[in-house]
């Protein structure tokens, strides 16, 4: 079995529930083709370099998996027939080198979720925070421009 990644970006348009469903079902081809997932890593919306199908935004995700070489040719078949998909990259590990990259970036993956749940609570209590300010000077700018008037 080789090391293998993927890189997929889904289309904007879609909803969360819709985004989650394509990249689980990117995952089923995957799994189903014998391969055997050993991280994700969930990148999110980001701008891209040029506009794809009048799309400026995309949903990136990557996937770090081991399959058997006869497998990629089915994966990516099936990759291309999916129209959710805006476009993807399959990366092939296979020196020992490569391998060491790649077991990094497992590792490096694996170890980013507990980060951002951490963070994620903070990050909810500062929200509110941040917003009420904004909310309370709006008013007041209203109330000048009227006295002005």
């Amino acid at each position: 079995m080789r090391h293998y990644e993927n890189l997929v970006i889904v289309k904007p348009t879609l909803t969360q529930e819709e985004i989650q469903n394509s990249i689980a079902a990117i995952e089923d081809v995957i799994t189903s083709n014998g391969g055997e997932i050993a991280a994700r890593d969930a990148m999110g919306m980001r701008r891209l370099a040029y506009a794809i199908d009048k799309n400026p935004r995309g949903y990136y995700h990557v996937v770090y998996y081991t399959v058997n070489p006869s497998a990629i040719a089915e994966i990516e078949r099936r990759f291309r027939i999916n129209e959710d998909l805006l476009r993807f990259m399959t990366v092939k590990y296979e020196s020992k080198r490569e391998v060491k990259a790649w077991n990094d970036l497992v590792a490096k993956a694996k170890a980013a979720p507990a980060k951002t749940e951490e963070k994620a609570p903070e990050a909810a209590a500062e929200a509110p925070a941040e917003e009420a300010p904004a909310a309370e000077e709006a008013p007041a700018q209203n109330a000048e421009e009227t006295t002005a008037s």
